[in-house]
């Protein structure tokens, strides 16, 4: 039996928002991201799918506002991340709530849901040209108790956020990381019935 698509607009196109996203390690401090952009991020971050509609993500919010706020952030950050981190306009602790709120059983998709929320955030950035960098180097134990998390809970990224610089040797650094950049072709990752049988042939618009 033939089934027909249902999608009446086909493309072959990414989201250019999905494409355009990248992680930077510098930012402008001297930009500050307004009240009204931070909660379209958050706005965007609700709206992702959760299991049972538990919606188990958190998130503290520090910004250059508040500089000995912004600072406590930056001390549970490992060595590697301090310096750049610290041009951030912004920078987010992220929350899983670890049980259900329905019957305080283990909610074992809260990573999982947590990470689309973050998705969410990351992808309504990109469309208002802000850049987010989400971070695993860090202290978990410090943050957790520096931040008063609750027993439940679990700190999971800190993810910083802020406006790229607008100079001519940052645009430079910046096309060269880009050239780097690569993408597993869709062969290495999707298999068709069973593991590792590629469910496409290689695409090779995807080697970018």
């Amino acid at each position: 039996m033939h089934i027909e698509s249902t999608n009446t607009e086909q493309t072959n196109e990414v989201l250019p928002s999905i494409k355009k996203r990248w992680s930077p390690r510098e930012f402008d401090y001297t930009k500050k991201i307004s009240q009204e952009n931070l909660q379209l991020l958050f706005e965007a971050a609700c709206w992702a799918p959760s299991a049972n509609n538990e919606q188990p993500w958190n998130f503290i919010v520090v910004t250059k506002d508040e500089p000995e706020q912004f600072n406590k952030m930056i001390a549970i950050l490992k060595e590697g991340n301090k310096l750049w981190a610290s041009t951030a306009s912004a920078l987010i602790l992220t929350v899983a709530s670890l049980r259900s709120s329905y019957n305080n059983s283990e909610n074992f998709h809260a990573l999982y849901d947590l990470g689309a929320s973050v998705a969410n955030l990351t992808l309504q950035a990109t469309e208002l040209n802000i850049y987010v960098h989400q971070m695993g180097g860090f202290y978990h134990d410090k943050a957790e108790k520096v931040f008063q998390l609750s027993e439940n809970s679990k700190s999971v990224s800190v993810i910083a956020v802020g406006y790229l610089p607008e100079d001519e040797n940052f645009e430079a650094r910046k096309e060269e990381l880009l050239s780097k950049r690569r993408r597993k072709s869709l062969d290495e990752f999707v298999f068709r019935n069973n593991w590792g049988n590629p469910f496409f042939n290689i695409n090779d618009f995807q080697k970018n």
